[in-house]
C-alpha cells in the first residue's frame, strides 16, 4: 500500500497544564499570522511562552552538540503531553491592545506598514502632470521617479501618506474613518417644559451652570414651554452664535450669588465644547451615546486615508471602499478595530 504523504497544516498541543491551562487541546494553523486573545488570566501567555516557545527552546538546545549544551542553561520540558509538528522557526511577540481611536489590527500587527511600504515602493504612481508610472527599481531604491511621459522628476508617495495615523489620514475624519455628528433632534428633551426646567438637554452637560443664565440675559424666555418660543428664539438656542460675553448673575447650590461675564453657547456647541474638553474616557462615552450619531465618514468611505491615495495602484488593486481588487480586501483587514466603538 502507498503511503501518502501530506504536509502538517497545524501544531498539536495536546493535554498542556502549565500554569493555568487546564489539560487543554488545541491546534494552530501553520504559515498563518495567529493572534492568541483572551481576558485576563486566561492562559494567553502561558500557552505562548511556558509551552510553545519553551517547548521549541528545549528542542533547539537538543539539537546542539553536547559540548555545546553543558555551557548553555537547560530549559525543562514544558508541563504538556506532546506538541508535534512544532515549526524550527516561529516568531512570538505579545503586545498589550492599546486603547486609541484608531488602533486597528493592522496597527497593532504592523501588516498596515507593510502594506503602505509595498504602496509606496512597489506601486504605480501618477506623477504632477497626471500620466501614470508603473512600478520601477528607481522607485523602489531610491524613492525617486522620473516620468517618461513628460520628463519630470518627483518623490511618490511615500510609506507616511499611506498612513490613517499619520500624514496619509483623510482629513474629513482625521484617520479614523467614521465621523461623530451631533444629532440635533436629541439636543430638547422636552419641547412641553422650560429652559428653566431642563427642556435643552445640551445646556445640562458638564460644565454648563452658567448657560441657561446666559439665555436669560440675553432675552430668551426660560420660564415658558420650549414649544411656545419664537421659531427665531428656538433657531438661537441651537445655533446661535456672539461673539461678545453677557455679564450675568449665577446662584450656586448653596444661594450663593456671583458675578461673571459669561460667553453664550448654543445647545450643540455646548455638547462639542463638553465632548472635545473632557478628559474623561466615561464622560465622553456617555455624551457620545446622548447626542451623537457616528456614521461612516462621506469623504474616504472607510478606508480612513485621504482620496489622493485612492489613484496609487499596487499589483491591479487600489485603496478603495468600491473596489474588488487586491488588496482592498486586505486594507479592510488592517481597519478592525481593536476595541468596540459607540454604534448604535
Amino acid at each position: 500500500m502507498k503511503r501518502e504523504n501530506t504536509a502538517p497544516t497545524h501544531i498539536e498541543v495536546r493535554g498542556a497544564r502549565a500554569n493555568n491551562l487546564k489539560d487543554i487541546d488545541v491546534d494552530i494553523p501553520l504559515n498563518r499570522f495567529v493572534a492568541v486573545c483572551g481576558v485576563s488570566g486566561s492562559g494567553k501567555s502561558t500557552l505562548a511562552t511556558d509551552v510553545l516557545y519553551a517547548e521549541g527552546a528545549r528542542r533547539y538546545l537538543q539539537a546542539l552538540s553536547t559540548y555545546t549544551r553543558r555551557r548553555i542553561g537547560q530549559s525543562a520540558r514544558p508541563d504538556v503531553e506532546r506538541i508535534r509538528y512544532l515549526p524550527s522557526a516561529m516568531a512570538l511577540r505579545q503586545r498589550p491592545v492599546v486603547p486609541g481611536i484608531r488602533s486597528t489590527l493592522g496597527t497593532m500587527s504592523e501588516l498596515l506598514n507593510i502594506l503602505r511600504l509595498s504602496f509606496s515602493r512597489l506601486g504605480s504612481h501618477l506623477c504632477p502632470n497626471g500620466h501614470r508610472l508603473p512600478p520601477s527599481l528607481d522607485t523602489a531604491r531610491l524613492g525617486r521617479s522620473v516620468c517618461p511621459e513628460c520628463g519630470v522628476e518627483f518623490a511618490p508617495f511615500s510609506a507616511e501618506d499611506f498612513a490613517f495615523n499619520s500624514l496619509g489620514a483623510c482629513p474629513e475624519c482625521r484617520g479614523t474613518g467614521v465621523v461623530e455628528e451631533i444629532d440635533e433632534s436629541r439636543l430638547i428633551a422636552d419641547p412641553n417644559k422650560s429652559i428653566n426646567e431642563g427642556a435643552v438637554a445640551g445646556w445640562r452637560v458638564p460644565g454648563s451652570f452658567f448657560y441657561v443664565p446666559t439665555a436669560e440675559a440675553i432675552g430668551i424666555p426660560i420660564d415658558i414651554p420650549f414649544k411656545d418660543l419664537t421659531e427665531e428664539q428656538k433657531d438661537f438656542v441651537l445655533h446661535g452664535k456672539m461673539s461678545c460675553k453677557t455679564p450675568v448673575s449665577v446662584m450656586t447650590g448653596a444661594g450663593k450669588v456671583y458675578e461673571m461675564k459669561a460667553q453664550y453657547l448654543n445647545a450643540a456647541d455646548a455638547v462639542a465644547h463638553a465632548y472635545n474638553g473632557t478628559e474623561s474616557e466615561k464622560i465622553r462615552t456617555r455624551l457620545a451615546e446622548q447626542f451623537y450619531h457616528i456614521g461612516i465618514c462621506q469623504s474616504c468611505h472607510g478606508p480612513a486615508v485621504s482620496r489622493r491615495s485612492f489613484s496609487r495602484r499596487f499589483s491591479r488593486g487600489k485603496i478603495s471602499p468600491r473596489s474588488r481588487l487586491f488588496p482592498s480586501p486586505l486594507w479592510r483587514l488592517t481597519r478592525v478595530p481593536c476595541r468596540r466603538r459607540c454604534r448604535r
